[in-house]
């Protein structure tokens, strides 16, 4: 898929590497945009247009993005759900029963 940018220039999605993906997806852009003019030729307005782009198109709920940054992917999520239920848990135990 084509993402759309400013002038004529085309990005298709598998210019991007895992690397710049994962930095989108944890919400570090500036490290994304350097990643992807280093491994393109971009310019500087080019690579901030075609993240933005990914960016919306791959639009990640801030708190799964962080724990899935921090523990390295589905381990983080699955930690921070396991500490979810837990919460839930025990103010079932402790305030509903």
């Amino acid at each position: 898929m084509l993402l759309p940018l400013e002038e004529d220039v085309e990005v298709d999605e598998q210019t991007f590497s895992d690397e710049i993906i994962a930095a989108v997806d944890s919400g570090r852009k500036i490290e994304a945009i350097k990643r992807l003019r280093e491994e393109t030729g971009l310019s500087l307005k080019e690579a901030k247009d075609a993240i933005d782009a990914l960016s919306v198109e791959r639009q990640v709920d801030p708190v799964i993005a962080a724990a899935m940054s921090e523990e390295g992917g589905a381990v983080g999520l699955i930690k921070l759900l396991v500490i979810v239920a837990v919460i839930v848990a025990a103010y079932y135990y402790f305030f509903i029963s």
